[in-house]
Formats: C-alpha cells, sequence, structure tokens
C-alpha cells in the first residue's frame, strides 16, 4: 500500500505534457464488455498500427478469481465481438468474417462457419446448443445459390449497375438486392451446417439503418424462438418505419408483432422469465429522432402493457432485469444510467458524472461497463448502482492518461436564443483548456460544433473531434462546444426545436455560447476564434460563414452540407431532409431558399477549410466540392482536404493523421 502511495505521489509531481496528434493511435480502443455466469469478463481491445495504416482487435479476458486481464491467443489477425456461452465454458467471437468458438478450458479453437457472406453479432441460445450470427446471402438462403451468385458476380466484365429502386446505397456501401443480411442458426457443436430461419424474405434482417441500441435480434428464454428487428417496407429510403418479428427456430414466416405501430421499432430484449418481449419504440412517424420509449408486450395477450413515455428520456442500450430495465440515455453531456421500475411504473437516475458507452449488468447493484471521459481514454470498470462508484477492471490507458495529465471538460451554462415561443432557454457547453492553462496568458480559441444535428457534445473520449487534441497539439486552444437547441439529452421539446429551423434559435445559440464564453475566459482572444464542424456541424459553419464570418478568424467544414436542394436529392436515408425541411425542395420551396447556404456566399471572406470523403454517401461528394469551388470563386482563401477512400468519417489510421495534422495547421494558420 506504501509504494502504491509513493508512486501515486511521484506520479502527480511529474510534469504532465500536452497531448500530441500521435497520442491519439497510443490509445488503445477498449469496448465490448462480457460477462460470464462464472463472473469471468471477456473484452475486445483495438491497438492501431500507423506503419501498416490499421487497427488490430484482440479479445482480452479477465477470470473470475481475479488475476488481470490478459490477452486471448486466438490466433493471427483481428479477432472481436466476444460472447460467452451460457455456462461459461465457451467464448464465441468472429475472426476472418467468419465465427469461432473457443474452449476456455483446453484453449482448444474450432471455426463454426465458413459461409461465403461471412458471419458476424453472433448470440447464444439461453439452453447452449445453437448460436444465432447475421450473414449476407440471396434472399432464398441457400448458401449454394449465393456462392454462385458471387461467382458469377466476379466473372462479370462489366461493372454497371441497373438500378431500379431507392436506398441502393447506404453510408460507403452500395447495395446489391440480390445480397440481404439474414439471420441465421447453427449448432454450437458444429454438428449442423448455419441454416437461414429468414430464407424467403426479400428485405435486410435486422434492420440495416442505425436505429438499434446493440445487437438487433434477441432469442427467447425456450431458445425456441428469436426476436428481431425489420423494415419489410418497399419504401426504405422514406420511411422510418420498422418492426419487431418473432421467428420459431425451425423458420416459418415471422410473425410481426407491432406492425400497428407506423414509426420505428428496434432493439428486441426478452424478460428472464419469457413473459415479455421489451423494445425501443418511437411514436412519430418519419422523424429518426423522435424520442425512443420502451414499450413491454406481453406475450399471453399480444398487447403492449406499459411504457416510459411518461418519462421525457429517450432510450439508448437497455437491459431487462429482474423487476425493471436498466437503460442508459443521453443526459446534459453525459451518458447515464436509468432504472425503469415495473412496481411503480417511474424512471429514476442511478448515476451522476459518467459516460457508458456500453454496459452489462452483473446482479441488482453493479454493472460491468465500458467508461471514458474526455480526459480518460477507455477501460472496464465495474460501477455499484447505489454509489455510483467505479472501480478499475482494465488498466489498458491508465499509464497514457497519466503521462498527459489533460484537463477534463468542464461545463457551463448560458441564457440562449428565444425560441417561437418567446422563451429563451438555459443551454449547456463545455470548455476543455489546454494543459497548464494559465489565466494570464492570452489563447485562441477552437469553437467545435456537432452533427446529427440531433446529438450532443458528452463527456467522453472520442476518437475522432477529440477536444483533447484541439486543446493541446500546436498551441493549444481553449475549446469550446456548445449543445444548442436540436441537442439530445435534454428533453424532446428542446431536440425537436431544430426541425424546420436549421438557422433559427440553434444559430442564436451558438452566438449567444460564443459570448458565453469569452466573456468566463477573458484571457481568450476575439479575433482568433476558429468555428469547425461536421455533417450537420459543417452546415453550420457554411451558414456562419455566410452570415457571422467577422466573428470568426477562419472555418473548418467537414462533409458539410452546402446546398440544402443537391443535398436532399443525392442522400440515401431521405426521410431525413423531408423531416428536418419540412418537404421536398417542391413542396417547401420558402426553407429551401431561406435556409441553404450556397444561396449567402456573397458574404463569404474568411478562410474556409473543406474536408470531404468520396465515400461519403449521407453528405454526397458534391457538397464539398460545391462548397470549395465556391469559395474559389469568391477569392476566399480555401483548401480542399480529399479522402478518396473515406466516407461520412475518417477512419483509416494514415488518413486521420493527415486530417489532424491539416485541420490543426489551418487553424493555427488563420490563429496566429
Amino acid at each position: 500500500m506504501r509504494i502504491a502511495l509513493l508512486l501515486t505521489a511521484s506520479m502527480a509531481l511529474m510534469a504532465a505534457r500536452p497531448m500530441q496528434i500521435d497520442d491519439m493511435f497510443k490509445v488503445a480502443r477498449v469496448a465490448d464488455p462480457q460477462r460470464s455466469s462464472r463472473g469471468d469478463i471477456a473484452y475486445q481491445v483495438g491497438t492501431v498500427d500507423l506503419a501498416a495504416n490499421k487497427v488490430t482487435t484482440r479479445v482480452w479476458f479477465k477470470p473470475a478469481a481475479g488475476n488481470a486481464p490478459q490477452i486471448l491467443d486466438l490466433g493471427e489477425g483481428s479477432q472481436s465481438s466476444p460472447r460467452f456461452s451460457p455456462d461459461g465454458t465457451r467464448l464465441s467471437y468472429v475472426t476472418g468474417g467468419q465465427l469461432w468458438i473457443v474452449d476456455l478450458s483446453t484453449q482448444k479453437r474450432r471455426e463454426l462457419t465458413t459461409l461465403a457472406g461471412g458471419a458476424s453479432t453472433a448470440r447464444w441460445s439461453p439452453d447452449g446448443t445453437w448460436i444465432a450470427f447475421l450473414s449476407t446471402t440471396v434472399p432464398s438462403g441457400d448458401p449454394a445459390e449465393n456462392t454462385a451468385y458471387l461467382k458469377a458476380q466476379e466473372a462479370r466484365k462489366s461493372d454497371g449497375r441497373l438500378i431500379k429502386n431507392l436506398m441502393f446505397r447506404h453510408w460507403t456501401e452500395w447495395k446489391d438486392p440480390m445480397q440481404r443480411t439474414h439471420l441465421f442458426v447453427v449448432p454450437s457443436d458444429g454438428s449442423a451446417a448455419p441454416r437461414d430461419v429468414t430464407a424467403g424474405l426479400a428485405y435486410d434482417v435486422p434492420t440495416p439503418f442505425d436505429f438499434a441500441s446493440g445487437d438487433d435480434f434477441a432469442w427467447a428464454p425456450d431458445s425456441r424462438h428469436l426476436a428481431f428487428a425489420a423494415n419489410p417496407a418497399q419504401d426504405t429510403a422514406t420511411s422510418t418505419n420498422g418492426d419487431i418479428f418473432e421467428v420459431a427456430l425451425e423458420g416459418g414466416k415471422p410473425v410481426d408483432l407491432s406492425a400497428f405501430n407506423k414509426a420505428q421499432d428496434t432493439t428486441p430484449r426478452y424478460t428472464a422469465d419469457g413473459k415479455y418481449l421489451v423494445w425501443r419504440a418511437q411514436r412519430v412517424v418519419g422523424h429518426e429522432s423522435d424520442k425512443f420509449e420502451l414499450w413491454a408486450y406481453d406475450r399471453a395477450s399480444r398487447k403492449i402493457v406499459r411504457t416510459t413515455k411518461a418519462a421525457d428520456i429517450s432510450v439508448g442500450e437497455f437491459h431487462p432485469v429482474q423487476g425493471g430495465v436498466l437503460f442508459s440515455a443521453d443526459q446534459e453531456g453525459q451518458v447515464e444510467l436509468f432504472r425503469w421500475n415495473w412496481a411503480t411504473d417511474k424512471v429514476a437516475q442511478l448515476t451522476h458524472g459518467l459516460a457508458f458507452s456500453a454496459f452489462k449488468p452483473m446482479d441488482d447493484t453493479h454493472v460491468l461497463a465500458a467508461l471514458s471521459d474526455t480526459a480518460t481514454p477507455p477501460d472496464i470498470y465495474t460501477v455499484d448502482l447505489a454509489s455510483g462508484a467505479k472501480t478499475r477492471v482494465s488498466h489498458h490507458n491508465e499509464a497514457l492518461a497519466g503521462e498527459l495529465g489533460m484537463n477534463r471538460a468542464e461545463s457551463f451554462w448560458f441564457t440562449g436564443a428565444a425560441g417561437k415561443d418567446g422563451k429563451a432557454p438555459k443551454v449547456q457547453a463545455l470548455v476543455v483548456k489546454p494543459v497548464g492553462f494559465d489565466p494570464k496568458k492570452t489563447y485562441p480559441m477552437a469553437f467545435l460544433i456537432h452533427g446529427g444535428p440531433q446529438g450532443q457534445w458528452d463527456d467522453v473520449w472520442s476518437y475522432r473531434w477529440n477536444p483533447e487534441v484541439w486543446a493541446n497539439a500546436g498551441q493549444g486552444f481553449v475549446t469550446v462546444m456548445v449543445n444548442p437547441r436540436g441537442s439530445t439529452g435534454r428533453g424532446q421539446a428542446f431536440c425537436n426545436e431544430i426541425s424546420g429551423d436549421w438557422t433559427g434559435a440553434v444559430m442564436g445559440d451558438l452566438m449567444k455560447g460564443l459570448d458565453a464564453a469569452l466573456k468566463r475566459f477573458p484571457n481568450v482572444d476575439p479575433k482568433r476564434v476558429a468555428a469547425a464542424g461536421a455533417s450537420y456541424g459543417g452546415f453550420a459553419i457554411n451558414w456562419i460563414a455566410g452570415h457571422y464570418a467577422n466573428r470568426f478568424a477562419c472555418f473548418v467544414s467537414h462533409d458539410g452540407v452546402f446546398n440544402l436542394d443537391s443535398m436532399t436529392t443525392t442522400t440515401e436515408e431521405l426521410w431525413f431532409p423531408r423531416w428536418e425541411n419540412k418537404g421536398w425542395p417542391w413542396q417547401n420551396r420558402k426553407l429551401y431558399l431561406s435556409d441553404s447556404p450556397h444561396l449567402f456566399a456573397k458574404n463569404f471572406k474568411k478562410p474556409m477549410l473543406v474536408i470531404q470523403g468520396e465515400q461519403d454517401f449521407r453528405v454526397p461528394i458534391e457538397e464539398g466540392i460545391q462548397n470549395f469551388q465556391t469559395q474559389q470563386l469568391m477569392g476566399v482563401p480555401s483548401e480542399l482536404l480529399y479522402f478518396p477512400s473515406e466516407g461520412h468519417f475518417v477512419l483509416k489510421p494514415a488518413n486521420s493523421r493527415l486530417w489532424h495534422e491539416t485541420v490543426l495547421g489551418w487553424i493555427e494558420r488563420w490563429t496566429k
């Protein structure tokens, strides 16, 4: 104990050094904690290899007997998605695009699948005899037919595509209507070949969009049925309707349990006694950011018997537990845990000041979790639900965090802009100060705007848009992040205020947030403020450049919406612009003319760095090209950072390094 105290004291005396760009790639990417029925723990850790330009993921294991976590020897390449068998003796994982199992007592490994469409996202049946997983296949689900189809595609001389329906591409992927994700099962002992329990369905199982919070399918406690989410509608590009289905282990026609709800239903989970099926549900048709409630479906009466409608909280990850449900949700710059108590039908917040990226219940009083904050990269912890106290399980990033000594984000509040009701709400902002911050020294400011627009800046570690990099690399910026109108974690009304009003109250909130930050930090030079944002944040940057340019020294617009007309008719999830702009360009011409940044190019005058990925199908390449060329035509100092192989997010390590070097170099150049 004395040695530990001396070590802690000596570390405290060491001067922390500012974080640099390459420190981002030293952080172990700890995620996906799992706990077995025997108390063992498994999780995955990604390690960046800049020289090889890749991230290699390994599975780590900690026995219940208290030893430190160790890496499991599962062969070459990356391994991910560890899942314990119900008795805790075996562990499934994915490597090489296929499903494998390791016996934890003998360390013997065996491959369970060799499908042409690969395997991912495994879940064990409660009796341990089956594993359900996802694979890409022809709609019939026949492995031989799928193999033949893929070979025929490879043999084609032409690369032309004849497209007959919408949603022909998504995020960074071109969609082939003859290739669907389906739900398969395979005996865990490998005694039979995998079988598609959703064979014949012409749509993806589960829903291929970003609505689920965790795996979008689950086993019933009897191990004879599975529930999954899917969107069977043919207008998947314009509809947010998704339903919950149940299918027998033997296959057959799935039963639609939520056809009555024309909005989104997702992430089904059975209660341990099998009486109820709980899922996340929205009520507003076409609104992807409507509040997610929990609905409990009585399997006997086939009715929804309770919901969290009364709680003004949008549910994220959740797990049914004895007497109710534990779930996470955005909450004022954090991601906290809540309990829905079925005896009282009340929702209570359990934690304060924590940001859960994933969690699993351990017992009635503790959860296993992946936690981080802006100054502490992720590791695995246990959390006491009564006290909120956290205890480290892993120490992958502890030494690096100590070496860097980063300042954790601080929260401050200010009065925002008046809304359409004339009321001005309180608005939250986060600020990260450089290491060794000196109130007597003058600093520049980095003013960051989040995307979504329905999302939030939270006190969590990030591998992209990490405020610690902005605050510490180079000359060091006081880094401010406002959660304006449209942000999550403040109730649904606050979130809804941005829809149909991308340039109104939200812009007022941002400008008032800048005023409040400059007042809070009088040693920040108001003439040396750089503004940056991505996606909607990029839209906001483009808008500000045409309306509030004099308040900033320079701008960075990453994959930002520039022309509402072209964005609306080239993006893939078409329900989004229709809802946000209250119609198509030919239906609501007034809004498209009043709110599109490109129509205010005559006011552009401050330096603009435009960043765009060629493979971004969400905010397509045309937006970045239009923005850059317009800046050039207006004679504005501008540059385009173009990534041929990246999508909406810059993910490859070498490209990420270039992104950071270019962005920080740009804002330093114009804020000297």
